[in-house]
C-alpha cells in the first residue's frame, strides 16, 4: 500500500481505527438492502481498512485465489448470489447519518491483494453482437514498479457467465497467448461504492444510480473523494468489484477485475446536499447521472452540474449553462451496467470560490 503523504498525515492523526475484513460474514453477493445490519459501526471522520473481493477470481483460481477467497466461494452458494453479481464487503454503519445526509468517502491508498485481474468479453457487452455472444475471458498481471499491465493468456469461457462466481481451473479451458508486447496502464480503482438505496429489499448491484453503486469509473482511485447522498439511517456503505485498470465506457462489459485493500475515511456532511454522487480529484469536480437512455444520462447531468455550480459557487444557470459548454468535458463512464453512466467534469481552476456560495463541498 502506497504512503499517505505527510500533507495528509495531520488530519489522520486524531481518527479511530478500524478494519472490516472479507470473510462470509462481512460481504454481500449481488445486493444492496437498506435493512441489512451494519458489518462494523463507525464515527464520522474515522479510518477503515477495508478487503474486497473480485466475483471474478474463479475465472484464474491459482492466481486470483488464497484461501480467505476460497472460503467466501465456498460458503456462499450460487443461489445466493444474486440479483445481481458483486460481491462487497460491509455494510459500514455511520452513526448519526440519516436521509437528506452526504457521506463522504475519501480513497487514501489502494493496493491488491494478489496481482492478478480477469476482463471478461461479456455477453452484456456493447459488442457483444457482433461477436456472436462468445464469452472471453484475458488474465492480466499487474507490474506495481512498472505501474502497468501484461496479459498473461485468455480462453473462451466455457460456460454462461451470467451465473456469478464460477470456478474454472487451468485444465478446463484451452488459454491462448493475447496481447503480445502490449503494456495496459495501471489504474487500480474501486469500481462499486454505494450507500444503501431507498427502495426496499435486494437491490441488484448492477445499474448504478442516486445511492452510487456500480458506477465504474477509473478516476475513483487513490487520492480521490467521493460523495453520496444518504437514503437510510447509517447510511450502510459498501464496497468491492475493485478494478486494476479500465478505460471510459467499458465497452467489453467489465474492467480488469481484482481483489484490492482499501484505505478509507469516512464522513458525515450535514452542511452539504446532493441528489446524485459527485466525483472529487485535484483537478476536477465529477457529477455523475445514469439512465437506460445515454442522452437522458446527460440531461440529467447537465441539469445536476447547473444546480451544483449555483448551490456551491453561486454561478447562475444562464452563466453554468455557458460554463458548461465551454470548459467542461461530458464523459461516458461506461455503457454497459444498464443504466448507462455519464460524469460531467469541471475543472476546479475555471471555478474560483465566490466568497457570496454557500458551503463548499472540499
Amino acid at each position: 500500500m502506497k504512503r499517505i503523504p505527510h500533507s495528509r498525515l495531520a488530519e489522520l492523526e486524531d481518527a479511530d481505527f478500524h478494519t472490516l475484513k472479507a470473510t462470509p460474514e462481512t460481504v454481500h453477493w449481488g445486493y444492496f438492502d437498506n435493512s441489512m445490519q451494519a458489518a462494523l459501526t463507525i464515527d464520522s471522520g474515522d479510518l477503515v481498512y477495508v478487503e474486497t473481493v473480485t466475483h471474478h477470481a474463479g475465472d484464474a483460481p491459482e492466481l486470483m485465489m488464497d484461501e480467505g477467497i476460497k472460503k467466501i466461494y465456498d460458503t456462499i452458494t450460487e443461489d445466493e448470489r444474486k440479483p445481481g453479481p458483486h460481491l462487497l464487503t460491509g455494510p459500514i454503519g455511520v452513526k448519526g447519518a440519516e436521509p437528506g445526509d452526504v457521506l463522504e468517502v475519501q480513497i487514501l491508498a489502494l493496493e491488491p491483494r494478489l496481482p492478478y485481474g480477469s476482463n471478461l468479453a461479456a455477453p452484456w457487452g456493447y459488442l457483444a453482437d457482433d461477436f456472436n455472444n462468445e464469452e472471453r475471458v484475458t488474465i492480466y498481471k499487474l507490474d506495481a514498479e512498472k505501474n502497468w499491465l501484461t496479459a498473461q493468456f485468455a480462453y473462451q469461457y466455457p460456460s454462461d457467465y451470467y451465473v456469478a462466481g464460477k470456478v474454472y481451473q487451468p485444465d478446463e479451458v484451452k488459454r491462448v497467448e493475447a496481447l503480445r508486447n502490449l503494456q495496459i496502464p495501471a489504474r487500480l480503482h474501486v469500481g462499486t461504492i454505494g450507500v444503501a438505496p431507498p427502495w426496499n429489499g435486494k437491490v441488484d448491484t448492477t445499474p448504478p444510480d442516486i445511492h452510487g453503486g456500480n458506477v465504474d469509473n477509473w478516476q475513483i482511485g487513490e487520492g480521490a473523494t467521493m460523495y453520496y447522498p444518504v437514503h437510510a439511517d447509517g447510511a450502510l456503505l459498501s464496497l468491492g468489484d475493485s478494478h486494476l485498470a479500465q478505460g471510459n465506457g467499458e465497452l467489453s462489459g467489465t474492467a480488469v477485475e481484482t481483489s484490492l485493500n482499501c484505505l478509507i475515511k469516512v464522513t458525515l456532511r450535514k452542511d452539504l446536499s446532493l441528489s446524485l454522487p459527485v466525483l472529487e480529484t485535484e483537478e476536477a469536480w465529477m457529477i455523475h447521472a445514469f439512465h437506460e437512455d445515454l442522452d437522458e444520462a446527460v440531461r440529467i447531468g447537465s441539469h445536476e452540474t447547473l444546480k451544483f455550480l449555483e448551490t456551491y459557487y453561486g454561478i447562475s444557470k444562464e452563466d453554468g449553462y455557458s460554463l458548461i459548454s465551454t470548459a467542461a468535458d461530458i464523459h461516458i463512464t461506461q455503457v454497459v451496467n444498464q443504466n448507462k453512466g455519464i460524469h460531467i467534469s469541471i475543472p476546479k481552476k475555471v471555478i474560483m470560490p465566490n466568497t457570496d456560495s454557500n458551503a463548499k463541498p472540499d
